[in-house]
């Protein structure tokens, strides 16, 4: 008899961990623009991108804005308790599909509200951005129907935060993404 619950323990913890796996929206790819050329610091483009998407998003988020193109659902997802990470999230789905985290390269003072800066001005003033992305699965599309990015930082000292969106890229072509959001005091 014990020998059995062993087994049944053993087999639902790993039915548990791969089920947590999946849950990261793991594997994730980080678009770092232009392949591995070397930065100043020695480090190549792919591991700056890398240490760019922090990983799994672990936590309790919030629906910042969100917006459906194509029949696919995205949304901007940012922490609610702690307000350090966004992800970006996407349903309704098809493989190939593709959902991309992107987030200013400087960032903004936080106000009272929150703020929607346009992409013109995110490129022109606050240094343009980068993005996290992650590609539908055939898993991911019909077993789950869903998808996260893996998380990029949020908010940083006391009343800083990046200007963050969602984009849903269909495979059948085009883009949708949400309004860009920097979080408020």
């Amino acid at each position: 008899m014990t020998k059995n619950r062993t087994t049944t323990i053993g087999v639902a913890s790993l039915l548990l961990a791969a089920g947590a796996l999946g849950a990261t929206g793991l594997p994730a790819a980080a678009d770092s623009g232009t392949g591995e050329a070397r930065t100043a610091t020695g480090t190549s483009n792919a591991q700056e991108a890398r240490a760019f998407c922090s990983g799994p998003g672990v936590g309790i988020y919030r629906d910042s804005g969100h917006r459906t193109y194509k029949g696919r659902f995205t949304s901007i997802d940012t922490e609610s308790l702690r307000d350090k990470k966004a992800r970006a999230y996407a349903e309704d789905i098809v493989k190939g599909d593709k959902v991309q985290v992107q987030r200013s390269i400087k960032p903004f003072k936080m106000k009272n509200h929150v703020q929607h800066p346009s992409t013109k001005y995110i490129k022109e003033k606050k240094g343009g951005y980068k993005s996290c992305s992650k590609k539908a699965s055939w898993f991911d599309a019909n077993v789950r129907d869903w998808m996260v990015t893996k998380t990029v930082k949020l908010q940083i000292g006391g009343n800083k935060s990046y200007a963050v969106r969602s984009c849903v890229f269909p495979v059948s072509g085009g883009k949708g993404c949400t309004k860009w959001f920097v979080d408020h005091k």
